[in-house]
């Protein structure tokens, strides 16, 4: 197999495109003259430019400066631009808008390197540049080398039968890719595919939510935020040019606009398989037609001709540029290959493509199983030599993913996952872990059910089996990770271990007692996922990594440790600028803090909040002041929505758990039911501003993912619907604070004003361009709102906020 790597220095060596079609006719005289690619190149020239855009050096270092420069081509239906000798600094920036719909992009140093120093696409044929010198740097700016300029599109158009079937689509897994002419698509692990014959220099970008056309059949190219740069590609394509090596898996980068991944801002994705498809095939594409239907999204559906191992061939109308469009089993809506090319005729033919059993198309997709799919769950082959070890580090040895059951696959996989907020980010042993990929409304969630089956284990040796694995369940929607076993590849599955929710953003250990099937000749296991169900359901990417099987002794599993935050380990500091005239101590081995009078302390605790997150702690106190409380916090402001007052004579906090009566008081409180996310420090407060005498004694700290034992994890359940009460008081040198979650966010949210403030907050929201959008008066407490009230579609949007004292801040909101 043949790696590229499109992170190179093609567009500085780009053939011109006639060259490329040259080539392009040298190639397809090798294949066989019924078959011919089905390609759409944009119709366009491209024009030697030089025009530098650069800072006055010569302003002082505290002001910034706006250069701004217009660029047109009179007649273009669309512009791009390509730079060379680009220096954006760490704080400046490049905006582009088109005059023609106010489409804009803004790049950064380190998104015009995703861009491989090019611009979007932009309609019409005048863009304006903005850019923004921020304070201090120098030797801001750029050369403009060269212009993409896009021209009338003649007529030409061909499909099965006498007349064209295609119909209006609107597949959000599925994009055009420019300036080739080709549409690629989206599988269930972020991965994208196409053609072979569609990836190289000329595919540039992938774009989605396509607009239709302008009536002389020039295209109209989506927003700035609707396209993503390609990045690394495999096909054994260009190196061997065949039909049966026509297929690409490719990446592309994050958008410059929104930061979201092709899956991420699509939430769509296919689901690949290689089982036979059905009688009738379905090809979904941005072919060539005529008008306002001119490469945007069709779909037709037609009879399947034949199929084989290699390639499948269907009586389904395609035209150029549906090259690379998803061959799509009409009953049941998997993906079972790549179309490539066409050979329909008014009399007979078929259209074709790359079927996904080729194995190294398979491979190169990473959607798990080593061999063929085997057709049900049954285990095969006869394990019986211990330890039985697997890290996943070039396949998935012996394990396989089934085809009974469930709807998605287990995959292969290095680094971060493509959803951010979800997934590991490196393996827990080695390079490679095996995950389930949530993404995609409908296809990757929500509630899909991932199986992982084992070879057939005997235990008839082994007095005391045990399993042992490293697990990740990180992500707002987490739902479920259950092992479960059977005999003799008969009866009913039985659960051995199971974990529900978030478990943090750490790898965890499973330590599981398999002594019930000591002495087996045939025993089965099966990793079983669930993914998450809502909106977020893509936020529930579960991993497992370092799999053994192996004879052992010991009880059964511990479940998560619970371990005591030991204070002797950190240094105990005082907080924001509360702290005034108190004392703490170190008590009790270091298991308890012990603080006197008008006293705010903190520790620096690393952790990530999530919905799953739990404090516990014991708390006592022999005289009451005005706030005794803890909570986390990610910088020296004060947040009073974060701290959880147990006892004290002001109204301010969290105040749920202000209940505290005498003696020593065990509290378990389920923060992430609260808030989430990553925090820095953990605060301590005795206050006391009326005076001193006060104090508090917090002891045996602990803080854990989900349940500590059985008796914590029904008492965290029992609270799991707890609505926050907020106080009403604030302290006097409370600094001016409002937060916004979640963020990025799908639907509405909820802004929440520091319950101290006095009288209504202004938030005005604008446009990344600076465009006011909305005006909204908020409460101290929790205001929730919906894009759709402001207007808002998706994109980024900042948010300036006013009290009525002079306090002001402003803050960045993403709407997917």
């Amino acid at each position: 197999m043949n790696f590229y790597n499109t992170n190179s220095s093609n567009f500085k060596q780009r053939y011109s495109l006639q060259k490329f079609g040259v080539l392009a006719c040298m190639v397809l005289m090798l294949l066989p003259a019924i078959s011919l690619a089905q390609i759409a190149p944009l119709k366009s020239t491209y024009k030697a430019f030089n025009q530098a855009i650069k800072s006055n050096d010569n302003l002082a270092k505290s002001t910034s400066e706006v250069i701004t420069e217009t660029i047109s081509e009179k007649g273009a239906t669309w512009l791009r631009l390509f730079f060379e000798d680009v220096n954006l600094g760490k704080n400046s920036s490049l905006t582009i808008t088109s005059d023609l719909d106010g489409a804009s992009q803004t790049l950064t140093a380190a998104t015009i390197k995703d861009w491989k120093n090019t611009s979007a696409y932009f309609n019409g044929d005048k863009v304006t540049l903005k850019l923004i010198v921020a304070p201090g740097e120098r030797s801001i700016g750029f050369n403009i080398k060269e212009l993409g300029i896009g021209l009338l599109d003649p007529t030409t158009k061909s499909q099965c039968g006498s007349s064209d079937d295609r119909v209006d689509s609107n597949d959000a897994a599925i994009g055009r890719i420019v300036p080739i002419g080709c549409t690629g698509w989206i599988i269930t692990n972020g991965r994208l595919v196409t053609a072979g014959h569609c990836v190289g220099s000329r595919a540039q970008i992938i774009e989605f939510n396509v607009p239709k056309s302008n009536p002389d059949r020039t295209i109209v190219h989506p927003g700035p935020e609707d396209q993503y740069p390609i990045g690394n590609f495999v096909s054994p394509y260009p190196g061997n040019a065949s039909q049966a090596n026509d297929w690409a898996v490719f990446t592309a980068s994050a958008n410059s606009q929104t930061g979201l991944t092709p899956i991420q801002a699509q939430a769509k994705s296919f689901n690949v398989v290689r089982t036979d498809p059905g009688s009738n095939i379905t090809i979904t594409g941005f072919g060539t037609d005529t008008g306002i239907d001119n490469q945007t999204q069709q779909i037709h559906t037609g009879p399947l001709s034949s199929v084989n191992n290699t390639f499948v061939r269907y009586r389904t109308d395609t035209t150029g540029g549906n090259s690379g469009s998803p061959i799509i089993d009409a009953a049941t809506g998997n993906a079972v290959g790549v179309h490539a090319y066409g050979g329909c005729s008014g009399s007979g033919g078929s259209n074709s493509g790359e079927r996904a059993t080729i194995p190294a198309f398979w491979d190169a997709m990473g959607l798990g199983g080593g061999g063929p799919d085997p057709g049900n769950d049954d285990c095969t082959g006869d394990v019986s030599s211990f330890p039985f070890v697997e890290s996943f580090e070039s396949s998935l040895g012996q394990w396989k993913n089934t085809s009974v059951g469930d709807d998605l696959t287990w995959t292969r996989n290095s680094g971060g996952t493509p959803s951010n907020g979800t997934g590991p980010s490196s393996a827990a042993d080695g390079n490679t872990y095996i995950y389930v990929e949530a993404s995609g409304n409908g296809t990757g969630y929500p509630n899909k059910r991932a199986l992982l089956n084992s070879p057939c284990l005997d235990f008839s040796s082994l007095s005391t089996p045990r399993l042992a694995f490293q697990y990740h369940m990180l992500g707002s929607a987490i739902n479920s990770l259950t092992v479960e076993a059977r005999t003799n590849n008969t009866g009913n599955w039985t659960s051995v271990f199971s974990r529900t929710g978030e478990q943090g953003s750490n790898w965890n250990t499973a330590d599981v007692d398999l002594s019930s099937y000591a002495g087996d000749s045939s025993v089965q296991l099966r990793f079983n996922v669930v993914t998450g169900s809502g909106g977020s359901g893509w936020q529930s990417d579960i991993a497992i990594d370092a799999v053994s099987i192996q004879n052992g002794s010991g009880g059964p599993d511990p479940g998560p440790t619970c371990e005591a935050l030991n204070f002797n380990d950190f240094t105990v500091n005082p907080f924001s600028n509360q702290d005034r005239g108190g004392t703490a101590s170190i008590t009790n081995g270091g298991a308890a803090l012990s603080m006197q009078s008008n006293t705010w302390k903190e520790i620096a605790l690393s952790y990530t909040v999530t919905a799953s997150t739990v404090i516990e702690f014991e708390f006592s106190s022999t005289s009451q002041g005005e706030i005794h409380a803890v909570g986390f916090e990610d910088d020296d402001a004060l947040t009073p929505t974060r701290y959880f007052k147990v006892h004290g004579t002001q109204n301010y906090g969290v105040t749920n758990y202000d209940n505290y009566s005498g003696g020593t008081t065990k509290y378990t409180i389920p923060v992430g039911n609260f808030y989430t996310g990553a925090m820095n420090r953990l605060v301590f407060i005795n206050d006391n501003d009326a005076g001193s005498g006060n104090n508090s004694i917090f002891s045996n700290v602990k803080i854990y993912e989900g349940s500590c034992g059985q008796a914590l994890a029904e008492s965290v359940a029992n609270q799991e619907s707890v609505d926050p009460i907020f106080g009403t008081e604030g302290e006097s040198n409370d600094a001016f604070n409002v937060r916004m979650t979640p963020n990025p966010t799908k639907g509405s949210f909820s802004i929440y004003v520091n319950s101290g403030t006095k009288g209504n907050v202004n938030a005005v929201f604008y446009s990344i361009l600076g465009r006011k959008v909305g005006q909204k008066q908020l409460r101290p407490g929790v205001n929730t709102l919906s894009p759709a009230s402001l207007s808002m579609n998706p994109g980024i949007y900042l948010v300036t906020f006013d009290d009525n004292r002079g306090g002001s801040t402003t803050q960045k909101l993403i709407v997917q």
